[in-house]
């Protein structure tokens, strides 16, 4: 018996294997292009990682290579479209070109780092971008902007407790104030950076000599050659260590400089073609013509004319190689200079021509520079904050839509609540504001009664201290003369020398001052509180005869009704009055009863 088979399931069967197959094929393929392309990330963004590690080491020596490994992984980042990494990317380009004196395009560069990096909430890289832009700003002579931009990088940097980021930020301050020749600030704020780098893993040894070169900087503006020495062959110590080639020349320039300052010139000189034999072996064109120009002011003060110009004119050469039109025009002013100390007024003319003709150049090329700038920057702004103006309206009318809603609700419950309660709140507020009336009036009722209490009470306290007072000077006055009666009748035999002693005794007894001055301390302290106290306080020597006199002072008692209450001459008064304000030490437009009459 022979099987037939079915043509039409044959083909679906071998369609659907078919089928399977290439699925299987196509995922087999996306697969493995998914694991190519995942590497291929991984190893674009390793290749970042060291390309970002190299630019940390030489973004200050190699400017071309510095500017390639930028732009190279600016195409990278936006190739596998990393956000962060391209905002590292342009913060470091901004670094660079601020490092060589670009400050336009850095600053231009910097901002558009920045916006990235807020987008990205990336508060670590922010605050190294404000960072830049405070030198961007620095270097343009705008401190007011430099002081904030350094600020806010520095409130970033205490928020998260990165004390390399703080000391950036306190060494940028320093720098603001050292331009504006508050020396004594910013060598505060250069310690304190010091002290930030100095810490284990929060800053690297460049930092820590930068400040302590910065300090030497301040010092030297000071005049204070010494410490500006100490500082400085401390910063060089450290970058001899380290190989750094621009920090080793700028120890040496200023090291040269601090010499000339102390009148050592044979070391000036030294450190100066120290500084010029290093920079010929590391073939840096910039430093090397800033050494020339520095050697060449050198010569010219101290009169070697034709040293300096030889010393200018190579500056020269080397600044027009490289296209640093500042530093032509400072080379072309001082070969004028020279030439006028030689007598040759036709060169020295020609010289400051050339002079005027780049610094002419400088500000129209600088002029039109900014303006573009701030035009780019206008228009940048105006389209962020168009773009953000729609999508706030469309918030708005969404919100509104639904709070116009509410609203409807709100106002129909709300106006029948309000239409019933509003007699019953009037009434309560009515009864409200008379009880707060009353109750305010029987306040000031009270307090007014309590015034006069106190008043009465100090008035009557007065009187008895006063009454007291007068009661001592006529009793002491009474007993006086009975002693000058008794004395005068013993001499004329009336009284016998029994009765006058007895008498004398009862006399002197009658006139115990040290009981009296107790109860009189007693009442005075009732009316004028802890004023002996003060007094001791003020003079901790003052002894009771003293003090007693001050407070009769205090009762505005006359000099002679103090005379007779000590028992002693009117003119003593006054005498002991000069010697207590010299002990009091009061100024000498201040008299003895005003100042006791104020305590």
């Amino acid at each position: 018996m022979s099987v037939r088979f079915h043509k039409k399931p044959v083909i679906w069967v071998g369609s659907i294997a078919l089928l399977a197959v290439a699925l299987i094929i196509i995922f087999v393929s996306l697969f493995k292009n998914t694991k190519k392309k995942k590497e291929q990330h991984q190893i674009e963004k390793n290749q970042l990682a060291k390309i970002f590690a190299t630019l940390d080491t030489i973004y200050w020596k190699d400017q071309d290579t510095s500017m390639f490994l930028s732009h190279k992984a600016i195409c990278i980042s936006k190739k596998i479209s990393d956000s962060n990494a391209l905002a590292e990317a342009l913060f470091n380009k901004a670094r660079i070109l601020r490092q060589f004196g670009v400050n336009d395009s850095s600053f231009i560069v910097s901002n558009q780092a920045l916006v990235i990096a807020e987008k990205m909430n990336n508060n670590t890289l922010i605050a190294k971008i404000k960072h830049n832009i405070g030198y961007c700003y620095l270097n343009k002579d705008n401190y007011y902007m430099a002081m904030l931009y350094y600020t806010e990088a520095g409130k970033i940097a205490d928020n998260l407790h990165n004390d390399r980021l703080i000391g950036n930020a306190d060494n940028g301050l320093g720098l603001v104030y050292m331009a504006l020749n508050d020396f004594d600030k910013a060598i505060d704020y250069f310690k304190r950076a010091n002290n930030a780098f100095k810490e284990p893993n929060r800053g690297n040894a460049r930092d820590v000599v930068g400040t302590l070169m910065n300090i030497g900087s301040c010092y030297g503006e000071k005049k204070d050659f010494y410490r500006a020495a100490f500082y400085n062959e401390k910063a060089l110590t450290i970058a001899l260590q380290m190989h750094d080639t621009e920090m080793i020349y700028r120890t040496y320039v200023d090291l040269g400089l601090i010499n000339e300052g102390l009148g050592k010139k044979s070391a000036a000189l030294n450190y100066f073609y120290r500084a010029l034999e290093y920079f010929k072996q590391i073939n840096s064109r910039k430093m090397y013509g800033i050494i020339l120009q520095n050697l060449g002011a050198f010569y010219f003060d101290n009169n070697q004319l034709i040293q300096s110009e030889d010393l200018f004119k190579q500056s020269l050469f080397v600044f027009s190689k490289i296209g640093i039109k500042s530093l032509v025009m400072k080379a072309n002013l001082a070969l004028s200079d020279i030439q006028k100390q030689q007598g040759q007024w036709q060169k020295a003319y020609q010289y400051y021509a050339r002079y005027v003709e780049i610094k002419d150049s400088i500000f129209n090329s600088e002029t039109q520079k900014k303006i573009s700038d701030y035009q780019w920057e206008i228009e940048s702004q105006k389209n962020k904050y168009e773009k953000g103006l729609f999508l706030k309206k469309y918030e708005i009318q969404k919100r509104n839509n639904i709070i116009l809603t509410i609203s409807i609700i709100s106002v129909i419950v709300l106006t029948f609540l309000i239409r019933r309660n509003l007699k019953k709140s009037v009434k309560l507020q009515k009864m409200g504001n008379t009880h707060l009336q009353e109750k305010v009036q029987m306040t000031e009722k009270i307090k007014e009664l309590e015034e006069n209490k106190h008043h009465l009470e100090m008035e009557a306290k007065n009187r008895k201290l006063v009454s007291f007072s007068l009661q001592l000077t006529t009793k002491n006055d009474l007993l006086d003369e009975i002693s000058k009666l008794s004395e005068k009748y013993y001499n004329e035999n009336i009284l016998n020398r029994n009765y006058f002693n007895e008498l004398t005794k009862i006399i002197e007894a009658s006139l115990n001052t040290d009981k009296e001055w107790s109860q009189f301390k007693i009442l005075f302290e009732n009316v004028h509180h802890d004023f002996f106290n003060k007094l001791k306080n003020r003079c901790s020597d003052l002894t009771e005869h003293e003090l007693r006199f001050c407070a009769y002072i205090k009762m505005n008692l006359a000099t002679k009704e103090i005379a007779r209450l000590f028992n002693i001459n009117p003119t003593t008064v006054r005498a002991f009055r000069c010697r207590l304000k010299s002990k009091l030490a009061l100024d000498s437009q201040l008299n003895v009863e005003d100042f006791l009459r104020s305590i």
